[in-house]
């Protein structure tokens, strides 16, 4: 059985001004859910995940949230909300 691996990085898209966190089986996986989740036209790319997103990295405010599926939550920044879901919806 695969397991689902865990990164937060920034935001994309439509949310630009957000921190991301995103599980998913693969890299690649991660970059196109996050592409589409942020209403872009493309995956964000490989290198972008690799260089830019804290991998095994959930993040505080996503500590009670245990992944079931490929998915991307996001948390607007500087703002003491909890992350909502983006994808999928």
């Amino acid at each position: 059985m695969r397991t689902l691996k865990i990164w937060n990085g920034r935001g994309h898209g439509d949310y630009t001004n957000y921190n991301l966190f995103v599980a998913a089986y693969s890299v690649k996986q991660a970059a196109e859910i996050i592409g589409m989740a942020c209403g872009l036209m493309t995956s964000i790319g490989v290198s972008e995940i690799n260089n830019y997103y804290s991998k095994g990295c959930w993040g505080v405010t996503m500590r009670d949230i245990t992944p079931t599926e490929p998915c991307v939550y996001a948390e607007k920044r500087y703002v003491n909300e909890k992350p909502i879901k983006i994808y999928p919806k």
